[in-house]
């Protein structure tokens, strides 16, 4: 069961439900800053109090891209 990953710098897009569902899943690294969209639960219920670190300097825009696209639910934390 996947409990870590890591998004290469070169991935432009996430698609719907990729990783939801992925009980197990507590820290995802977000290297990419080419990220043109994220698909809708993307990461829903992944496992409660998890992370997703995305690059300081696309923390805003990537903040609003899974708030828009329901990526993923209240209790998942977007950090830099």
């Amino acid at each position: 069961s996947l409990s870590k990953i890591t998004i290469p710098a070169k991935v432009t897009s996430i698609g719907s439900s990729a990783f939801g569902r992925c009980s197990k899943l507590k820290t995802v690294t977000l290297k990419s800053s080419k990220l043109k969209k994220i698909g809708k639960g993307a990461f829903v219920n992944i496992k409660k109090g998890a992370s997703i670190k995305v690059p300081k300097s696309k923390y805003k825009k990537y903040k609003q891209m899974f708030k828009k696209a329901k990526a993923c639910d209240g209790k998942t934390k977007i950090k830099k």
